[in-house]
């Protein structure tokens, strides 16, 4: 069974890595800080010394050495090397180890010489002052004084080991205080998910967002979007399932009458009349469940339409103008395509744009145009690198009052004398919206009819 990962867990791992990376440091620091004093002790314990031999050599009267209580004070150790020596620059080596180097000489009293030197493998510090000889004015006489430097790093290592567990202690203190810091500020989600918890199926409204923290606030416009989407979603069912029963409840009610009609009186001319009604109800009914289709398909979320790409336009409305001149000249209408044969490139979905252009050319043949009538299908580019797509007829047009409302669901202009769904010029107000493109209806008068335009504008994209 896979455990859900933790997020209190995973903030502390995150918070102790760079603890323990603090720890490192501060341990290197702390030995590095130690050996630092401890090399200024003990650096200025061996001047001290070197000092105090140079006074007791001075005391004495010429070239007089150290006593040998003096020798062992200086060299007495258990476990380290401690070694002196006492030159003369005129007389050479005057007491101590000759083996010790000898620092640069000086002329005249001068600061004290640390020197760092390897004898027999162990490394060793030497201190060396310089001191006029009282008995030989003329001659100078370096002390020096020597020891392994074990010590100081002993020294250091005790000081290192002394603060570490202090280190961890107070390491040990910070995570639990961060555990206790995490738990409390993950509880203030717990009122987001209080509310999400607490909200009825059907409410999709945004989140309160007032006391979400900032850093919550991704999460809670995430949460947000997701919730506008399924209320987008949801309201196109609720009106799909409300248009599809508004435009399907005439007709079913219209073919139950036809056929209760021809059950009651069999006659062969009243079931061919009513076989009649029903077959211009079917039809009736069969564009009317297409042209939902069409709208739903036309007002569905972004995401759930097919991949927009770049198009021919010119090319997509000569083919689709070709393949409805047969029908038109069945019905004895001129349907025609005037515009460039080159490319015209938008972006955009292709099935949805001959759904828009064959309900603009339906529209005008059911509503614009009689026999010997002419429908025209316009493309022309623009100046800005758009273009014009439009569909005009030579019909009797609109009023100027209804054009307006042109486009609305189910309005139907009166006094047409056919019939129709309402739903022709939605749809293709939702297509357009969908591109981008701007809609624009209305009557001209060279020759009289109805003129719709669509309005790309330059590279629209779905």
């Amino acid at each position: 069974m896979i455990r859900n990962p933790s997020l209190r867990r995973r903030l502390l791992l995150f918070v102790s890595i760079p603890l323990l990376a603090v720890l490192v440091c501060g341990g290197i620091i702390n030995y590095v800080i130690g050996l630092h004093y401890a090399n200024k002790v003990y650096d200025r314990w061996l001047l001290d010394s070197a000092q105090a031999i140079g006074d007791l050599v001075n005391s004495d009267a010429g070239r007089n050495e150290l006593s040998d209580q003096a020798r062992i004070l200086l060299q007495f150790s258990v476990k380290e090397r401690n070694e002196f020596a006492v030159r003369s620059l005129r007389y050479g080596v005057l007491a101590g180890n000759d083996d010790l180097p000898q620092p640069s000489p000086k002329t005249s009293h001068g600061s004290p010489v640390f020197t760092n030197f390897l004898d027999r493998g162990l490394p060793m510090r030497m201190a060396s002052v310089f001191l006029t000889n009282k008995a030989d004015p003329g001659d100078v006489l370096v002390i020096s004084t020597a020891e392994t430097i074990n010590k100081r790093r002993a020294l250091a290592r005790e000081l290192l080991v002394s603060t570490v567990p202090i280190e961890l202690l107070l390491i040990g203190v910070a995570m639990a205080l961060v555990w206790l810091g995490i738990n409390r500020g993950l509880r203030v989600l717990d009122p987001l998910a209080h509310e999400i918890r607490m909200r009825e199926a059907g409410d999709l409204s945004p989140l309160r967002t007032i006391d979400a923290p900032l850093e919550v606030q991704p999460l809670v416009a995430t949460i947000d979007a997701l919730l506008g989407r399924l209320d987008r979603m949801l309201r196109q069912q609720q009106r799909f399932i409300a248009d599809a029963a508004h435009q399907l409840r005439t007709p079913l009610a219209g073919l139950r009458l036809q056929a209760e009609r021809a059950l009651a009186d069999p006659r062969p001319e009243t079931v061919r009349e009513a076989l009649a009604h029903v077959e211009r109800l079917s039809a009736g009914t069969a564009r009317a469940a297409g042209q939902l289709l069409a709208l739903a398909r036309a007002q569905a979320p972004d995401e759930s339409l097919g991949a927009a790409a770049p198009l021919d336009l010119a090319k997509l409305v000569r083919e689709e103008v070709a393949a409805r001149v047969p029908g038109a000249l069945a019905k004895g209408i001129d349907l025609g395509y005037r515009g460039p044969e080159h490319d015209i490139s938008v972006i955009g979905d292709a099935v949805l744009l001959r759904e828009l252009l064959g309900n603009l050319i339906d529209n005008a043949s059911r509503y614009g145009a009689r026999s010997g009538a002419v429908i025209t299908v316009e493309l022309q580019p623009s100046a800005n690198g758009g273009c014009t797509m439009a569909v005009q007829d030579n019909g009797p047009g609109v009023a100027p009052e209804l054009i307006p409302r042109l486009g609305e669901r189910f309005f139907r202009a009166v006094g047409n004398g056919h019939e129709g769904t309402g739903l022709g010029l939605a749809i293709v107000r939702e297509i357009a919206e969908r591109h981008g493109a701007e809609l624009s209806i209305g009557n001209h008068n060279d020759p009289h009819g109805l003129r719709v335009e669509i309005r790309f504008l330059p590279l629209t994209s779905v």
